[in-house]
């Protein structure tokens, strides 16, 4: 077999619809078979992109009196009052928090995130409100067949193109609020491409709804630097900015990167390329990383031999694993592996047995200067133990303060985390001495007494879930 053979196309295994299976989202709504499948729903054409909206657009057509839907045309005095008050605070955050990690979600994606079916529609107050102030843009699906657009959980959101969220949101947030929805990095908006953003929504939200994992981290949390430079504590020059799609983390740390591609096109090999370097450079059992090329071309385009993308990214993955030879567990050969999209999720609404293993194939052996591929089940067959001085479980416990966490997978009181303010600050809170020291029995600034409990810091300074 030679470095450019790739194995047989598997006969499409049997799928088991979603509607069957227990889901982890506690909305039935808007689990996996009640929301559109962004793959097999022929949402649009192939080569085609979603059709968006914007704040500035908005506003040119009510300056020339031009017909326009005045609950996404409110001034920015009115929506900042929304945006600040009270009312629908948790809702808004988990939003931006998603779109900042996420990039592009549907309606439906947003919801089963956030566990907000408010944010099923544009119309609420708080999408009405972050669109108005060029925040965010909304988007529907380029086929004439899809309902009335804009108005139904078919809707697309993604981050707008503006400074807004630094000029107009960030004053008015705490920092336990800043970080939920940052991470403690700057907001981003960048990378907007639809069709390849919702699949990698989607497939982080399968993850969840139905592995047993640890958490799912999305692009912003999947760039190199974060996976293999000062994430791990490493000093870099200059930090590695480039991102996956996201990443699936098993329960031990595992970090299973993935980049979906619907075609391998001459960028393909450079990004293989980089991943390699990166895991040659970063041993597993001190960075936890893995790893996986889904494919995802259109389900529309021909699947004869010479059309089918996957021969290309098999090749293409082969050649560049030449240039790091070595097949033990720690190589690239063993850490890069092609999974397809069809062969997981084999028609609409259905998941596969090696979807809920996470099977995918591996070129493990370079033999005479063959590439020989083998299967290997990413959740039950890959073994990793971390090195002693590397805590690969530590982002099982910080991811649930991002609000761009599954909310099943972040529920409770966050404090801990965050701290109090005064913690952050290096001070202590000041012990007043007591009035009638002989009369005090010593008990601590603001323990609970009978029936009442302790106090607590203000919501907004734990963002509890």
């Amino acid at each position: 077999m030679s470095a450019t053979t790739v194995p047989a196309r598997r006969k499409a295994p049997a799928g088991i619809h979603a509607s069957m299976l227990p889901s982890n989202c506690p909305d039935d709504d808007v689990t996996m078979h009640n929301r559109q499948d962004p793959y097999w729903g022929r949402l649009w054409a192939p080569g085609s992109q979603a059709l968006w909206s914007t704040g500035p657009m908005t506003r040119q057509r009510r300056h020339n009196a031009q017909q326009f839907n005045t609950r996404l045309a409110l001034s920015e005095e009115k929506a900042m009052s929304i945006l600040t008050s009270s009312r629908g605070r948790s809702e808004r955050l988990a939003a931006w928090g998603v779109l900042d990690s996420w990039r592009t979600v549907s309606a439906e994606q947003m919801a089963a995130l956030t566990g907000s079916q408010l944010l099923l529609s544009p119309r609420y107050s708080q999408i009405a409100a972050s669109y108005s102030i060029d925040l965010i843009d909304i988007g529907l699906f380029a086929n004439l067949h899809q309902p009335r657009p804009g108005l139904n959980r078919h809707t697309l959101y993604r981050p707008g193109s503006s400074a807004a969220f630094e000029k107009l949101i960030t004053p008015t947030l705490t920092w336990p609020e800043w970080v939920s929805v940052t991470g403690g990095y700057p907001w981003s908006f960048g990378g907007q491409y639809d069709r390849h953003n919702l699949l990698a929504t989607e497939l982080a939200l399968r993850a969840a709804e139905y592995l047993d994992i640890g958490t799912v981290l999305g692009e912003k949390f999947s760039s190199v630097d974060l996976l293999a430079g000062t994430g791990l504590g490493k000093e870099v020059a200059k930090p590695d900015n480039r991102r996956a799609d996201g990443t699936i983390v098993r329960t031990d740390g595992l970090r299973i990167v993935y980049e979906l591609t619907a075609t391998a096109s001459k960028s393909f090999a450079e990004k293989v390329r980089r991943w390699a370097q990166t895991i040659n450079d970063r041993p597993l059992e001190t960075s936890g990383l893995v790893i996986i090329f889904v494919a995802a071309p259109h389900p529309d385009r021909p699947r004869n031999t010479s059309d089918d993308p996957r021969h290309a990214i098999y090749k293409t993955i082969a050649q560049v694993l030449k240039e790091f030879p070595g097949t033990g567990t720690d190589s690239p050969a063993a850490r890069i592996g092609v999974a397809h999209w069809e062969e997981w999720f084999p028609a609409q609404h259905e998941v596969s047995e090696d979807f809920f293993t996470l099977r995918a194939d591996f070129a493990t052996s370079h033999a005479a200067g063959a590439a020989k591929w083998e299967s290997r089940h990413m959740l039950t067959e890959y073994p990793f133990t971390p090195w002693k001085t590397f805590d690969a479980t530590a982002v099982l416990a910080n991811a649930p303060a991002l609000a761009a966490t599954p909310h099943w997978m972040r529920r409770g009181d966050h404090t801990a985390l965050f701290g109090a303010p005064m913690d952050r600050s290096g001070e202590t809170v000041p012990h007043p001495a007591p009035v009638r020291a002989h009369r005090s029995s010593g008990r601590p600034l603001g323990a609970g007494v009978g029936l009442a409990k302790d106090t607590r810091l203000p919501r907004r300074l734990r963002v509890q879930s």
